[in-house]
């Protein structure tokens, strides 16, 4: 596990100071008329790290599962505050992905609303370590109340260097790791968007975005940071994207993979540039559109580029927003990061030549949790390795050209091919199955799946729907196959007996040869 490198300080003192700062300001505005005051945050997140600070030790693990609702943030300080480890959970993770990680992260406590009660009680049998289930019923921000506790008390100077989260991000060769982040990582990550995009108490940032994932941590904190207040969505919807952004005075977008294109496939509407946004933030903007992007709504569309392991270590600066519309180019190193982009020796490429992006900035993840091995191996050389393509032009823009990982990313999702094959693998009708991602101008990519029986004979007993649901039971709904191609013969291998996935069909035009979910089953 590496150290943190100091610096950066203690996130909940931000947060506290803030707070106490300006306690009646809002610091999270939802959709629906939702209002969390800075000063009601900081007290129900003293209040429940009370609770936990009696049930937990420092180190040890809390997940959490819920949709966009306050008392997930309010869970987050408090697991800080009682120094112990929020893992998030995908509220569409199941009991085979979900148990892994609770398995994995050894999760002492589970907080959840009523909806998903009932996936954890029946997990609780196979998860030894979880001992309390915390259910936040309604309505909010009051669910968490019946867990009450007394503050901890004086925060020691040493939690600065705790690690604050877990996140399980899909690996290539098994199922998902998880990606340890501290103190260091939110405030760098939150105090670098504020001061490269000029953030003031003037702006407010929209939060499109599940809680689950690691972006609104840091978007909460940067409001809290810079004096605003953070606007959230329930959940992602072309048809109250930009109602919501009208009536809470957002000034500043932030989306990830397919929002862009998504909102593009709205029609065209006389108010589409009756806003206040000044400028929008997007992690892999679809080069083909985005012209249109800032035509349509006129505002610059600003590429950013990290990994959960990393945060934001490439951005695009406001000053070339304009010259590189359409250019595909992901930026410039942010401050204090050095990115260069290497060949499998470790010699730098040349201008044009594609290579691995390599990374190394102060607020890096700090390992991944009982994995020292795949710890040590991405940070071979003093440099965190992210698996990922690139190239750099003449001028030190960068370039994001795809994954060198077994990984299918689909609207933003991570999906380990891995995790679906073992799945598919434990059909009783299954002999072998290889996942690949298929193209789709929608969502990026899809999952396809090539899939042998154990008998010929029993494709007809075996038709793809009977799969699909399979997958379903077991698989968040993102992750389930949406392309299905039999197959007569055994795959082609390597010595080692791993699937030749190069030489596999990624195409999905064929229906005498490919099942298509979506046309088929509707979803």
């Amino acid at each position: 596990m590496t150290e943190p490198s100091g610096g950066y300080g203690d996130l909940l003192q931000t947060v506290k100071a803030a707070c106490a700062a300006e306690p009646g300001k809002p610091a999270l505005i939802f959709e629906d008329g939702v209002v969390v005051s800075r000063a009601v945050l900081w007290s129900a997140a003293e209040s429940f790290a009370g609770y936990l600070h009696e049930r937990i030790k420092p180190g040890e693990r809390v997940a959490i599962m819920m949709p966009n609702r306050a008392e997930f943030m309010i869970a987050w300080l408090a697991v800080v505050a009682a120094r112990g480890v929020l893992v998030p959970l995908n509220p569409s993770l199941r009991s085979y992905d979900a148990g892994h990680i609770l398995r994995d992260s050894a999760a002492r406590v589970v907080i959840t609303d009523p909806e998903h009660e009932t996936l954890f009680t029946g997990l609780r049998q196979s998860c030894p370590d979880l001992e309390y289930l915390v259910i936040a019923a309604d309505p909010e921000p009051g669910g968490l109340v019946p867990f009450r506790g007394q503050p901890p008390g004086d925060r020691p100077t040493e939690a600065a260097a705790d690690i604050t989260n877990v996140y399980y991000t899909s690996g290539t060769t098994g199922p998902p790791k998880g990606c340890m982040v501290d103190h260091e990582y939110w405030l760098r990550f939150a105090e670098l968007i504020a001061e490269m995009y000029d953030f003031t108490s003037a702006d407010r940032l929209l939060c499109c975005l599940q809680f689950f994932y690691n972006d609104p941590p840091w978007q909460l904190l940067l409001s809290l940071i810079a004096g605003t207040s953070l606007v959230v969505m329930r959940r992602f919807s072309v048809s109250r994207y930009w109602q919501v952004v009208r009536d809470n005075h957002v000034t500043v977008l932030f989306g990830i993979a397919a929002t862009a294109s998504l909102l593009l496939k709205a029609p065209p509407d006389e108010r589409d540039r009756d806003h206040h946004a000044r400028l929008a933030i997007h992690v892999g903007i679809p080069a083909q559109v985005h012209a249109e992007l800032v035509k349509r709504w006129g505002v610059p569309w600003v590429e950013a580029y990290g990994l959960t392991e990393t945060g934001v270590i490439v951005s695009m600066p406001t000053q070339y927003a304009d010259e590189m519309t359409g250019s595909g180019s992901i930026g410039l190193p942010c401050p204090s990061a050095e990115v260069r982009v290497v060949r499998p020796d470790g010699e730098d490429t040349d201008d044009g030549e594609s290579g691995e992006i390599v990374v190394r900035a102060p607020g890096l993840m700090r390992g991944y949790l009982n994995r020292p091995k795949a710890t040590a191996e991405t940070f071979r050389g003093g440099w965190l390795h992210t698996g990922d393509l690139g190239r750099r032009d003449s001028h030190g823009f960068l370039y994001f050209q795809g994954r060198i990982k077994d990984i299918i990313r689909r609207a933003g999702e991570n999906i380990a091919a891995a995790e679906v094959e073992n799945v598919l693998r434990s059909h009783p009708k299954v002999l072998e199955a290889a996942a690949v991602p298929a193209p789709d101008g929608l969502r990026g990519e899809e999952v396809k799946v090539h899939v042998l029986l154990i008998s010929v004979e029993t494709v007809g007993s075996c038709p793809p729907a009977e799969l699909i649901v399979f997958c379903a039971e077991r698989l968040a709904r993102y992750k389930v196959p949406r392309f299905i191609q039999y197959r007569t013969e055994d795959f082609d291998r390597t010595p080692s007996m791993r699937v030749k996935k190069e030489q596999l069909d990624r195409s999905a035009d064929d229906r005498t040869l490919v099942w298509d979910r979506e046309e088929q089953l509707g979803w």
